[in-house]
């Protein structure tokens, strides 16, 4: 079905040189339809194809772009009727939160940066002073409720 569809793309490589990356011929009539779908999805209120599109564009350009978010469309379809199952992409979730700023991925991140201070010899003393001042926040408190008070300078015990 993706393949009569004609937007399954070339693959032409030698030596690790890629010389097409043209799709298929093919699809004379199902190939327009799809990438108008993929126009009225890129536009619609889902935003899944839309981050999609946005990302590829940047990488690829518009036209090339949507030659890929149409084949996504009639993979999705190709999917759904074999499966008999409702669309769910396992990459959704990420499309609806901004890049780097999932709260899990964040978190990790800070975790492992103050593990790797205090391998190197830090407090949390001087943890917590390093994070307030790159904050300008005098409001940072550690779990203990303690916290540094950036205009004095002194670190406050609870």
């Amino acid at each position: 079905m993706i393949l009569r569809s004609g937007l399954a793309p070339g693959s032409d490589e030698s030596a690790g040189k890629i010389h097409s990356r043209h799709i298929t011929k093919g699809g004379k009539h199902l190939k327009p339809v799809l990438i108008e779908v993929a126009w009225a999805a890129v536009r619609s209120k889902n935003p899944y194809y839309r981050c999609k599109f946005e990302i590829l564009s940047l990488r690829l350009g518009k036209k090339r772009a949507i030659v890929a978010i149409a084949r996504k469309v009639i993979v999705s379809i190709f999917h759904m009727f074999s499966d008999m199952k409702e669309w769910h992409p396992k990459d959704c979730d990420d499309c609806f939160v901004p890049r780097g700023l999932s709260v899990q991925k964040e978190s990790r991140k800070l975790n492992k940066t103050v593990s790797t201070l205090k391998a190197m010899g830090m407090t949390e003393h001087q943890i917590l002073k390093t994070i307030a001042k790159g904050f300008d926040d005098s409001e940072i408190k550690d779990d203990a409720g303690n916290s540094y008070d950036s205009i004095t300078g002194e670190y406050i015990t609870a």
